[in-house]
C-alpha cells in the first residue's frame, strides 16, 4: 500500500467515526487514490419518529455527503461504491432490497 493510500484510509476511518453511519458492515480500501467502499450501508442514528421515506431521504443525503467528503481528501482520484442495499445510477442514489443471501454475509 502506498503511503498516500494509507493516509487516505486513516482519513476515512476518522470521518466515519464522526458520522451517523454504522460502518461495522462496510469495508473500504484504497488503491492508487481510488477508494472502494463495499458492504451494507446502514445509519447508526436517526430520529425514531421518522417514517421510512424520511429515513431513506436522510440516508441519501448522508451518502452524497460521504462521497463529497471522501473526494475532498487529498490524493483521492475516485470513489467506487459497491453496496448491497444502495445503488447509484445517473448521479442519484436508490435503495435496493437485499436478498436473504446478502443479509447473511
Amino acid at each position: 500500500m502506498l503511503r498516500e493510500d494509507f493516509s487516505i484510509q486513516a482519513n476515512i476511518r476518522r470521518m466515519l467515526a464522526r458520522t451517523d453511519i454504522d460502518a461495522s458492515q462496510m469495508e473500504f480500501g484504497t488503491v492508487r487514490g481510488v477508494v472502494y467502499i463495499q458492504g451494507t450501508f446502514r445509519l447508526s442514528r436517526f430520529n425514531p419518529s421518522w417514517d421510512s421515506d424520511k429515513v431513506n431521504q436522510f440516508a441519501v443525503n448522508t451518502l452524497y455527503l460521504l462521497e463529497k467528503k471522501i473526494r475532498r481528501i487529498p490524493g483521492v482520484s475516485d470513489v467506487v461504491f459497491q453496496l448491497n442495499n444502495w445503488k447509484k445510477e445517473k448521479g442519484h442514489w436508490f435503495h435496493v432490497e437485499m436478498t436473504k443471501e446478502d443479509e447473511n454475509k
